[in-house]
């Protein structure tokens, strides 16, 4: 055990990451609810659900960078916080306004998340285990709605849709200060031993020949490959935000199902994801163990994964709630394993860890920049339309533009070639000792 307790880290950060899923998708299966009490039409209830993205977007990048300042165990207590004090002001709401303005403190507080809790991934994890330990992170987003559908449709059938925020908001407020409590990197975990610190130190980062150049988001920006990891994030990110905000009401407006039985309908496919996801990750350490993972070996695994995710499209044709559950469950199975490898994908080509919680800013940032637009725009289709045709298609076509983008973007490293060949040659050495 006393090797391998930096795995206790990974799955704390996996409960932190379904927390923050179990309070972003309450919105959504309380939304038919919210639009009875403040009678909100189908446009209104899209900026219900995009407006949380108006101040996560925002702060996404500056979270990260103020990471790299200050350090992610400042940063992301921080922001569990406020996200938590935001989830619960949901449930104390009197009308349109105050909705969005809860909304917006839920998002200012969840733009932390991605940022320190990839960056605390990488500070803890092995280089050769990356895949796994980021699938285990990741797969609080897909867990977590899994268990938020189900714990929110019980408590609104019992107690009401405020309530689910006053009970869900306050356990995430009630983790906060255990992890502001405990948690410290590696260097300052004391519960560590000083041989597993050690080897963590050791072997997080590529051991280079040559001098890393430092990467400020002036630089990222100039480099085909953080555009292209940013833009297939956010082809990928719109069809999981179009599952989290429009699902719930999709299961009970069109398909006809109670709240409760659309909760166990709608969790089904989020636990399939998770478990996949990790093994999608397991499985991409295994099969790229010992090659040169800074040239975006990874990316070929998950472009296989988004055009497999094209059945999504399919969704509104299926005849049979078999069916549909059939189609849900491998839209979201792939859809997550795609999103899971893309940050394990971006580990891979940083070696100036200092410069991480910038990257991932960028690359969450591309991501929700996306998520934004999903619930939005799928208000207005179904407000012009009456139905989700249209909703679905646009997914389908935004994951196969991301493939494309992936394929022709991501070749080369965020680091000089100089370093990445040294690197490299040192990673073949590794691995054949």
């Amino acid at each position: 055990m006393a090797d391998k307790r930096r795995w206790i880290i990974i799955w704390v950060l996996f409960v932190a990451n379904a927390l923050n899923y179990v309070d972003r998708v309450n919105i959504s299966v309380a939304g038919p609810a919210i639009a009875k009490a403040f009678n909100l039409g189908p446009a209104a209830m899209g900026v219900v659900f995009s407006c949380f993205f108006y101040s996560y977007v925002l702060l996404i990048l500056p979270m990260g960078m103020l990471a790299d300042r200050y350090g992610s165990r400042a940063v992301s207590s921080l922001g569990m916080a406020v996200w938590s004090v935001g989830a619960m002001l949901t449930g104390a709401v009197d009308g349109f306004g105050a909705l969005i303005a809860a909304r917006l403190l839920l998002g200012a507080g969840e733009s932390s998340s991605y940022p320190t809790g990839n960056r605390i991934v990488r500070e803890w994890s092995l280089r050769h285990e990356r895949g796994v330990a980021t699938s285990i992170f990741n797969m609080g987003s897909t867990l977590g709605p899994a268990i938020g559908i189900v714990a929110a449709s019980a408590l609104i059938a019992s107690a009401g849709w405020r309530m689910s925020f006053f009970v869900l908001g306050g356990l995430t407020l009630v983790w906060t200060v255990a992890w502001a409590t405990i948690y410290r990197s590696p260097e300052r975990a004391a519960w560590l031993s000083d041989t597993e610190r050690a080897r963590i130190v050791a072997e997080r980062e590529p051991v280079t020949a040559a001098p890393v150049t430092p990467m400020s988001v002036k630089t990222l920006l100039k480099k085909k490959t953080m555009w292209g990891l940013l833009l297939t994030h956010g082809c990928q990110t719109y069809s999981i935000y179009l599952f989290l905000t429009w699902l719930p009401s999709y299961l009970v407006n069109v398909r006809g199902l109670k709240m409760i039985s659309a909760g166990w309908l709608g969790m089904l496919p989020y636990v399939a994801g998770s478990v996949g996801a990790v093994l999608v990750g397991l499985a991409s350490d295994r099969m790229l163990r010992g090659k040169d993972l800074s040239s975006g070996a990874r990316r070929k695994l998950m472009i296989v994964l988004m055009l497999l995710a094209l059945c999504v499209a399919a969704i509104p044709f299926s005849r049979s709630l078999v069916a549909l559950e059939a189609l849900l469950i491998l839209s979201v199975l792939f859809i997550s394993g795609a999103n899971t490898l893309n940050f394990a994908l971006t580990g891979d080509m940083i070696f100036d860890r200092r410069s991480a919680g910038a990257v991932y800013g960028l690359l969450v940032l591309g991501g929700n920049f996306f998520g934004f637009l999903a619930p939005l725009l799928t208000g207005y289709i179904i407000a012009a339309t009456h139905e989700y045709t249209l909703s679905f298609a646009l997914a389908g076509a935004l994951l196969l533009v991301g493939a494309g983008l992936s394929m022709v973007l991501v070749t080369e490293p965020l680091q000089p070639r100089e370093t990445r060949d040294a690197a490299a040659e040192l990673e073949r050495s590794a691995a054949a000792s």
